[in-house]
């Protein structure tokens, strides 16, 4: 098989999903034998519709998610121009399938579990702080806010437990990343966001290993590549249960909270950057803080159970949601189309 790869993110900001499944699809598909080349009849786009451009004379394949209830106008028509669109959980399928004909496969994203590897956690001892770790840009459908507000709670709630929230964000600059963190959020203690040999900033698999517990209450996920990750190191996780994450994650292996949706809006901006009408509109899980801190609160108090959900869990990613899995998962749905045309 040849493909013509497309993509082309770097790796920052709110680009980093994308990119990161890009360049790992990537390298599991040669890894599979696939020859990537300008010359072969099957283009592949992974990115969001508004910045897709079908090949001409080529079977275009749109890889593609989105987070919420429904998408944005403009994305519409670039959505029929694919051939055949590829999304990385069921809620995507049933998203996109109310906009278009175009056939469409659902295809899992994957974690390197080479490099996210399995850890035996214990319960900190002495003056080490049991630490929850969020992970993402900082905008809400991550769930930023509801994490400092929740963490707000907690705090309240819990002044003398021994507790660090570390939260690791993906900016442009070195300026951004070191967020002034205890500026925003009161009573917080933070691990060393730099490490003493040479300054450098702890690495995402680095930062899952030193942490206890994960918090991912998000709005809304096309696939919760940072969740998979997390739980691939045996992390206890807490996760909104919506979107993305429902097809690989539950009650068993992770601590999913309570959520509502809640309208999502974007302001039309005229061309002197003036605020206009509303552009967009969805609707979007927003997490209950109070289940939040439930949940951290649980994590916290029988430690020993929540990492035996986290061992779980790192059992299902490990089984399942591999790049590998994902290449030959995506080879197969390329062979069932393509052979169809021919």
């Amino acid at each position: 098989m040849k493909l013509q790869w497309v993509s082309n993110y770097d790796l920052i900001g709110n680009a980093l999903g994308y990119s990161t499944h890009q360049k790992q699809l990537k390298k599991a598909v040669e890894q599979a034998g696939v020859e990537i080349t300008d010359d072969a009849e099957i283009a592949i786009s992974i990115t969001t519709p508004d910045k897709f451009f079908p090949v001409p004379d080529k079977f275009n394949i749109l890889y593609t998610m989105y987070e919420c209830t429904t998408i944005p106008d403009e994305w519409v028509e670039p959505l029929r121009g694919a051939d055949l669109i590829v999304v990385p959980c069921t809620h995507n399928k049933k998203l996109f399938s109310r906009y278009t004909d175009v056939p469409i496969e659902v295809c899992w994203e994957g974690v390197d579990t080479s490099l996210y590897t399995y850890i035996e956690r214990k319960f900190p001892k002495g003056r080490d702080p049991f630490v929850y770790l969020w992970v993402g840009a900082s905008n809400p459908r991550k769930g930023y806010e509801h994490v400092i507000f929740s963490w707000k709670l907690f705090r309240q709630k819990h002044p003398d437990w021994n507790v660090v929230l570390y939260l690791k964000t993906t900016q442009r600059t070195r300026e951004e990343r070191l967020l002034n963190i205890e500026d925003t959020i009161v009573d917080t203690r933070l691990l060393p966001l730099e490490k003493e040999a040479g300054g450098k900033l702890p690495t995402l698999p680095e930062l899952y290993h030193a942490a206890h517990a994960f918090l991912l209450p998000s709005m809304g996920e096309g696939f919760g590549l940072t969740l998979a990750e997390a739980m691939s190191t045996g992390l206890p996780c807490i996760y909104t249960p919506w979107s993305g994450p429902v097809d690989f994650c539950s009650f068993k292996e992770g601590y999913p909270v309570k959520w509502k949706f809640i309208p999502i809006r974007t302001i039309a901006l005229n061309s002197k950057g003036e605020r206009g009408g509303i552009k967009y509109e969805s609707m979007a899980a927003s997490a209950i803080p109070e289940s939040i801190v439930n949940q951290m609160e649980r994590i916290y108090l029988a430690y020993d159970t929540a990492l035996k959900k986290g061992k779980r869990a790192a059992e299902r990613i490990r089984k399942d949601i591999t790049w590998e899995k994902s290449a030959n998962s995506f080879i197969k749905i390329i062979n069932k189309y393509t052979k169809e045309k021919k």
